[in-house]
Formats: structure tokens, C-alpha cells, sequence
């Protein structure tokens, strides 16, 4: 008789344990849920990040080349900047198929993204550029900088100095 008493007690207790432990499995998986959501959100800003650094990276590379093919005349100074209305192009601002775009980095002083910085040693590649009267090429030392816009807002700025080889008149 003892028994029955027992088992009767003891009745509904897997159920109880069963739902508890149900209970506790949905917990456990609603905390991971929340944690890959998390890190798939931490993710994309990472993505938008690198956009935008790509992006600016292209406008560093757009002012290179630019610097590289123009004619920027020998009446140049130390920190004199090239404007478009020394330059036949302007850095236009440009968009790339993922949607970044870039721009002239807007903290650069006067949204100036090209500047001349110093004037250095004369040019190993051309060794009559010390004789009276001829053009003098020196290496010149250029400030370029570019901003780089992701499609989500994040802005990533890059400041380079570059070195080309420039004619000026004695």
C-alpha cells in the first residue's frame, strides 16, 4: 500500500521536469539567436567600413594618376594646391558599382585634395637639369587626400604624400 501512495506522489513529475527543461533549452536558444544577430550586425559594419576604405583608396589613386599626367606649370610653390583651375580635370566625386563613393576629404584645408608640400633633390633620371638657363626638374613632395563614403554612412579618410619629378624654370 505503501507504494501506490508513492507513485501516486510521483505522478506529473516528467512533465514538470520535461517542461522545465524545455523552458530552458528556448532560453538557451533565444540567447544564441540574439548573439548571431549581433555579430551578423557587427559584421556589416565591418563590410561598410572596408567600403568605404576602398573607396577612399580609389580617390587616392584617381589623385595619383591625375598628378602624374598634368601639366601643373613651374610657377608652383611650397603649398600651393592644385584647383581645377590649374588642373584641365577636377577629382570629381565618383561612385562605384557597390555604391561607395569619394570625395575631397572635406577637413583637408580649402577642400584642397592635392597640395605641393616641398620641393626636394633635382631628378636622378635627368642629370642636365642643373645647366643654366634649362628647365631645373626637381622631385616635388604632394599632399593628397581622399574621403571614401559607404552606402550605410560610414566615412573613411585617407592622407598620402606622393613624389614626382617637376620642371621648374631657373
Amino acid at each position: 500500500m505503501r507504494r501506490r501512495s508513492k507513485n501516486r506522489l510521483e505522478r506529473g513529475s516528467a512533465l514538470l521536469v520535461a517542461m522545465l527543461m524545455l523552458a530552458l533549452m528556448g532560453i538557451v536558444g533565444i540567447a544564441s539567436l540574439e548573439t548571431v544577430t549581433a555579430d551578423r550586425q557587427v559584421a556589416g559594419y565591418g563590410n561598410l567600413a572596408q567600403s568605404a576604405l576602398y573607396a577612399a583608396d580609389a580617390g587616392i589613386a584617381e589623385s595619383l594618376d591625375l598628378l602624374r599626367r598634368e601639366i601643373v606649370g613651374a610657377a608652383l610653390t611650397q603649398g600651393d594646391c592644385l584647383t581645377a583651375d590649374i588642373m584641365d580635370e577636377d577629382i570629381a566625386d565618383r561612385t562605384l558599382p557597390n555604391g561607395a563613393y569619394f570625395e575631397a576629404d572635406p577637413s583637408a584645408p580649402g577642400l584642397a585634395d592635392i597640395c605641393m608640400l616641398a620641393a626636394a633633390t633635382p631628378c636622378a633620371e635627368i642629370d642636365a637639369s642643373i645647366e643654366q638657363g634649362q628647365p631645373i626638374y626637381l622631385y616635388t613632395v604632394w599632399n593628397v587626400r581622399a574621403q571614401g563614403v559607404a552606402p550605410g554612412g560610414a566615412t573613411s579618410r585617407i592622407h598620402a604624400t606622393a613624389e614626382r619629378c617637376h620642371s621648374f624654370n631657373n
